[in-house]
């Protein structure tokens, strides 16, 4: 897996759950400006905690949907795990917390791909062929899914 792919693994990860937590997908309130203020002032050696922090409320809410066996947006392998930890060390994706910003990035990553919406838990792949193509998958589902104000969990096996 390239860097670039890590990278956008990641800002897939931040756009769904900036978007999942303005339309009520999750009951979390990680985005909002006193969240950050309480996370920094709590880990103030940790950069991004509060990114860190949603990504993991929001996998466990999703592992309750497809279950702990499947591998989703935010729950990977281990070496991706990593991975895109490091990377969101690194990063600054604070311009990402607009709603509009968060829909644009995940409308550039799905490319217009057409998905089938249904609501709930969905196959769209395997670990094993993370890629571009896969990212683009996430996104879409994802995008379309808050377009059509239904809730989708996208997985992989």
């Amino acid at each position: 897996m390239t860097k670039e792919n890590i990278n956008n693994l990641l800002l897939t990860r931040v756009a769904v759950a900036v978007l999942g937590e303005k339309n009520g997908w999750w009951k979390t309130k990680f985005f909002n400006e006193s969240s950050k203020i309480f996370l920094n002032f709590t880990f103030p050696r940790s950069k991004n905690v509060q990114y860190a922090a949603a990504f993991d409320a929001i996998k466990s809410i999703i592992d309750k949907k497809v279950g702990p066996n499947h591998f989703h947006l935010f729950r990977l392998s281990i070496n991706y795990e990593e991975q895109i930890h490091n990377q969101l060390l690194k990063g600054d994706f604070d311009e990402y917390l607009s709603f509009d910003k968060a829909r644009e990035l995940l409308n550039e990553f799905a490319k217009s791909l057409p998905v089938d919406i249904a609501q709930g838990p969905k196959n769209i792949g395997s670990i094993n062929e993370i890629d571009d193509n896969l990212i683009q998958a996430f996104a879409a589902e994802y995008l379309k899914a808050f377009e059509s104000n239904v809730t989708v969990y996208p997985y992989l096996n």
